[in-house]
């Protein structure tokens, strides 16, 4: 049996303790585990203390259900790793008011603390002020 062609493109940095993802999709589910596996090491230095996730979308910000299957599993184990929220921009998208729909979906059902914003400063000050909260409590 032959795999499927990678679609999507996601790229991650880490600034302070905000794990910065940009993306183009739609994805598949090759894309998001290539991403995963790609990315993990750099995530993984984030573990230990709170930290949280600016996800910037451009494109179709689709998953496929097997995708979006994977998604939500990896923002559990995540949130079980020290992510305490998730700052989510769309406005670059080609459908932002179903890519909101999509993508709450999504985060409901990983059970993420998220919010979407029009810009990157209100999205990182929010982010700020959550793992603010939690390295207090």
């Amino acid at each position: 049996m032959t795999g499927f062609t990678v679609h999507g493109s996601l790229d991650l940095q880490i600034q302070d303790r905000i794990l910065l993802i940009e993306g183009c999709g739609p994805w598949n589910l090759e894309s998001v585990k290539e991403a995963y596996k790609r990315f993990s090491p750099l995530v993984e230095t984030l573990y230990g203390s709170p930290w949280a996730s600016l996800i910037i979308f451009h494109g179709d910000p689709i998953y496929v259900p097997d995708a979006a299957d994977y998604i939500i599993k990896t923002i559990k184990r995540e949130r079980e790793n020290g992510s305490v929220a998730s700052a989510i921009l769309v406005g670059e998208s080609n459908s932002p008011e179903f890519a909101k729909r999509h993508l709450s979906e999504l985060h409901t059902k990983a059970n993420d603390t998220f919010r979407f914003f029009p810009n990157r400063e209100e999205a990182a000050w929010w982010l700020v002020q959550k793992i603010t909260a939690a390295q207090i409590t």
